[in-house]
């Protein structure tokens, strides 16, 4: 007979391991995870939930300017925690996700204090010694992304 991590009976086995000898353990493990680069490329962080879209093959994406490229590190982790701050609103107590979660959005702050040192504000709500929201170069003037 299997259990789920929440006590309730499984027909069938759920993933690759069995809750019930995790339980008796004391061993829950949490979900698998896409690293934040592979998650934005597929569009979900949880590889048990990517469901690929007919013949559809994620690609790359590609940058050719150092401020493109702190951009995208700053969506690849925005992007992993959204994904991470929904599965932990239904999954409160589970610490490993939460540790992750955490690490994303302090490196998050840290690649956006970066980008604003370089580049000026990244959002309205970054308040600089003067108003730079509309001068200098728009993503879509440069080309690229």
């Amino acid at each position: 007979m299997l259990f789920d991590k929440n006590g309730f009976y499984m027909i069938e086995p759920h993933n690759d391991y069995d809750f019930a000898v995790d339980i008796i353990n004391g061993n829950i493990p949490g979900p698998k995870m896409y690293d934040p680069s592979e998650a934005l490329k597929m569009g979900n962080l949880f590889p048990s939930l990517y469901n690929q879209y007919k013949d559809y093959k994620p690609r790359d994406l590609k940058v050719y300017t150092e401020r493109e490229k702190l951009l995208l590190e700053i969506q690849k982790l925005d992007f992993s925690i959204n994904d991470l701050n929904l599965y932990l609103d239904l999954n409160p107590d589970d610490r490993d996700a939460y540790r992750i979660f955490k690490s994303y959005v302090e490196e998050c702050k840290k690649k956006k204090d970066s980008y604003m040192r370089i580049f000026g504000p990244i959002m309205l709500d970054d308040i600089t010694d003067e108003y730079e929201w509309s001068k200098g170069v728009w993503p879509w003037e440069e080309g690229g992304m």
